[in-house]
């Protein structure tokens, strides 16, 4: 089921969010293409609109993604061929993602997710009781798992 933008199903689909997520995000980046090779606009501005328009949408939802090495791999070659675009580094040219999120002061997008995800649940702890976030942080599954 896909509801505000992610995806609820009975077994795990945070790779299947994850793709969803990434194919919004990428659709809101073409929209801002003329933003991105316009010289008029300095690099500091477009990487406050691409945090605020692109990675919003990205991580809209993310906090109870449960990442594994290959999901934070996609999320991560997505976010830093945006920020190649934005740059304005082509093809040819190579430059290491650590000096690319240093000239961006950006941050492993590993450490943003699990950022978001504490915050989240600190707010989830100070709900009250009867809430349905509550509820369902508290929810202990009935029956047996299956072996593997």
């Amino acid at each position: 089921m896909d509801l505000n933008g992610s995806i609820i199903s009975k077994t795990s689909a945070t790779c299947e969010d994850i793709k969803a997520r990434i194919s919004k995000a990428r659709h809101a980046f073409m929209l801002l293409r003329p933003v991105w090779h316009t010289t008029s606009i300095s690099l500091k501005t477009k990487l406050r609109i691409f945090s605020s328009n692109v990675k919003s949408v990205l991580f809209y939802g993310s906090e109870p993604w449960r990442l594994t090495a290959m999901l934070i791999n996609k999320i991560q070659v997505f976010v830093n061929k945006c920020l190649r675009c934005i740059v304005g580094i082509r093809w040819p040219e190579k430059i290491r993602n650590k000096d690319l999120w240093q000239q961006t002061g950006q941050e492993h997008i590993e450490a943003k997710i699990k950022n978001r995800s504490w915050k989240w649940i600190g707010n989830t702890l100070r709900r009250e009781d009867g809430s349905i976030a509550m509820v369902a942080l508290e929810r202990k599954p009935q029956g047996k798992r299956k072996r593997g």
